[in-house]
C-alpha cells in the first residue's frame, strides 16, 4: 500500500513558508482584512446596544437588524476569501510552477474547493450530530447503572467520541487538495487516496496541532508582553475607558493617531496568521500529491515490433 511521509509533508509546508514569505503574508492579510473591517464597523453598533441594555432601554429593532446583517455579510465574504486563499496554498504545493500573483486565482479550482468545503462541512456536521446523540444516549444509559465507575466510563466515552470525530476529519482531509490536483470535484479520488491512510493522517494532525499550539502560545506571550509594555506608558484611565463598551465609537481618529503601530501590528499579525494557515493546509496537499504520485501506474514501454525496428543497411562490398 502506498504511504506518504509526514516529514516530507511538514517539510513542504515549512519550505513553502521559507521560499515565499511574501505570499504567506498576503494570504494571511486577505483572510484577516474582512475580520478587521467587520470589527471596525461593528464596534460602534455593539457599543450602542450595550449602552441601551445598561440604561434599561430596549435596543432598537433596526439596530439589531443592522448588526446581524453586517455580521452575516462579513461571514459570507470571509468564507469566499478563505476558499480563494486555501486554494492558493494547495496550488502552491500540488502545482508549484504556478506562482503568479501569489498563486491566487478566481476560477474553477476555487469553485470546486468552495463546493467541496460546503459539502464536506455539511456532511461532517451531520455526522458529528449523530455521534453526539449516540454518545448522549450511551452516556445516559451508563449513568442510569449507578455504578461507582460511571464517571470514568463517561469520560472514556467522551474521549472515544473526540477520537472518532478526529478520525473522520482525517479520512476526508484529502478531498479538497485532490480537487485542486485533479482539477475536478474529487470526492471519489480524495476518498480513494485516503484509504488506508486514516491513522497516518490522524498522526500528522496531532503533530500539526502541537506545532500550531506552540506557535500560538509564543504569539500570545509576545502579545501580552507588548500590551503590558504599552500599558506601562499609558494612562490607566484611558485603558479603563477603552475597555468600557459604552465608550466604543468611531475608531477612525484613534487609528489615524496610531497608524504606524497599527501598520506594524497588522504586518506581523498577517504573516503569523498566514504561517499558521499554511501549516494547517499545505501538509495535506503534500500528502495528496505524494499518494497520487505513488499510486500512478508506471509508464508502459512500447514493445519493439518488426514495423518499428529499422534494420541497418547492408554495406556495399568494397572494391
Amino acid at each position: 500500500m502506498a504511504r506518504f511521509s509526514i516529514g516530507t509533508a511538514l517539510g513542504d509546508a515549512f519550505g513553502l513558508i521559507g521560499r515565499r514569505p511574501l505570499s504567506v503574508f498576503v494570504w494571511g492579510l486577505l483572510v484577516l482584512l474582512p475580520s478587521a473591517a467587520t470589527v471596525l464597523v461593528m464596534l460602534p453598533m455593539l457599543g450602542e446596544l450595550v449602552a441601551a441594555g445598561e440604561s434599561g432601554a430596549e435596543p432598537h429593532f433596526g439596530q439589531m437588524l443592522q448588526f446581524q446583517g453586517v455580521n452575516g455579510l462579513a461571514n459570507i465574504v470571509q468564507l469566499l476569501i478563505m476558499a480563494v486563499v486555501y486554494t492558493a496554498v494547495m496550488r502552491a504545493i500540488v502545482r508549484p510552477r504556478e506562482t503568479g500573483f501569489f498563486s491566487l486565482r478566481i476560477g474553477m479550482d476555487e469553485l470546486r474547493v468552495a463546493v467541496v468545503g460546503i459539502a464536506v462541512g455539511i456532511g461532517a456536521y451531520a455526522a458529528v450530530i449523530v455521534l453526539l446523540m449516540l454518545g448522549a444516549a450511551i452516556g445516559y444509559a451508563v449513568w442510569q447503572l449507578d455504578s461507582p465507575g460511571n464517571w470514568m466510563a463517561i469520560a472514556a466515552l467522551v474521549l472515544v467520541l473526540i477520537l472518532g470525530i478526529w478520525l473522520m476529519m482525517a479520512r476526508i482531509s484529502l478531498i479538497a487538495p485532490a480537487s485542486v490536483l485533479f482539477r475536478d470535484f474529487a470526492f471519489v479520488q480524495g476518498w480513494r487516496l485516503g484509504r488506508g491512510q486514516t491513522w497516518h493522517l490522524f498522526g500528522m494532525m496531532l503533530v500539526l496541532a502541537v506545532i500550531i499550539i506552540i506557535v500560538e502560545m509564543i504569539v500570545v506571550i509576545a502579545g501580552m508582553a507588548a500590551f503590558g509594555l504599552s500599558a506601562a506608558f499609558t494612562d490607566p484611565k484611558n485603558i479603563e475607558a477603552w475597555l468600557d463598551p459604552t465608550n466604543w465609537g468611531d475608531p477612525t481618529p484613534w487609528l489615524m493617531a496610531n497608524w504606524a503601530w497599527c501598520a506594524v501590528g497588522g504586518v506581523v499579525l498577517s504573516f503569523i496568521y498566514g504561517m499558521i494557515m499554511t501549516l494547517g493546509i499545505a501538509p495535506f496537499a503534500s500528502a495528496c500529491r505524494q499518494l497520487a504520485e505513488s499510486s500512478a501506474p508506471p509508464p508502459v514501454a512500447e514493445p519493439v515490433t518488426e514495423e518499428t525496428h529499422t534494420a541497418e543497411p547492408a554495406h556495399a562490398p568494397e572494391l
